[in-house]
């Protein structure tokens, strides 16, 4: 086409026709300008298109991601739920007389106190998104960024509950109870001040966790609806 143009041109400037010269010439500048900025627009259609893809490939990673630590933490939920009552009652049991006549009550009740595990995330998805959408204040971006949070704070109190098990309540009562049987070899210890107020140290520690266990928990279930969201809005 731009080939035509030229010739019309120059058979237009050997015979003299200027005005119409210049009209042609317009009209091949234009053509130009109209094919570039055809080109440009197909090009940012392809990006958009490109950048479009991408974000839903990310956004169903994280999904898969968050939708495995929901079922990690629901694994663990009801064992949260029971536990602050299963300590009430513990320290209640404590302060009766002859617990020794109770064996099999004491041994369930431990079994539960002396579990002991800390909490950890995939948050390999979450973490790459947060970096790809850093200038971004949409509502996934903030409960995502709301959630790393939650998750950090949950590990970190976790594996500090764990030493705290590990270094003073299993420390105290390591001479008197076989851990792995639960077998109890001598009470003395488990009628003390000291060993109720390990307990209670621990129930207090526990309550604290089970707090930011639902609040993590809850912040999950939303990050996934937004992410839905964002599926279908794409």
């Amino acid at each position: 086409m731009i080939k035509f143009f030229r010739q019309i041109r120059y058979d237009l400037m050997k015979q003299n026709k200027t005005s119409k010269y210049f009209k042609y010439a317009i009209g091949e500048i234009l053509l130009v300008v109209i094919g570039i900025l055809i080109a440009l627009q197909i090009n940012n259609w392809n990006e958009n298109r490109k950048m479009q893809k991408n974000e839903i490939t990310l956004l169903n990673k994280l999904r898969e991601e968050n939708n495995l630590n929901i079922r990690e933490l629901k694994d663990d939920s009801i064992y949260r739920q029971n536990l602050p009552r299963y300590l009430s009652n513990f320290m209640l049991f404590l302060k009766r007389e002859h617990i020794e006549t109770q064996k099999d009550s004491l041994q369930k009740y431990l079994a539960n106190v002396l579990s002991a595990g800390a909490y950890s995330f995939r948050q390999n998805n979450l973490t790459n998104y947060l970096n790809l959408h850093q200038n971004s204040s949409s509502g996934l971006n903030t409960a995502l960024g709301k959630l790393q949070g939650f998750q950090d704070d949950l590990q970190t109190v976790t594996e500090k509950s764990v030493d705290i098990k590990l270094n003073s309540f299993f420390d105290s009562i390591k001479e008197d109870i076989d851990f792995n049987t639960l077998e109890i070899y001598n009470f003395k210890k488990f009628k003390t001040i000291a060993f109720r107020n390990d307990v209670s140290l621990i129930s207090n520690i526990e309550e604290e966790i089970t707090r930011q266990f639902n609040d993590c928990l809850s912040q999950m279930h939303e990050v996934d609806s937004l992410i839905n969201d964002g599926l279908k809005n794409e």
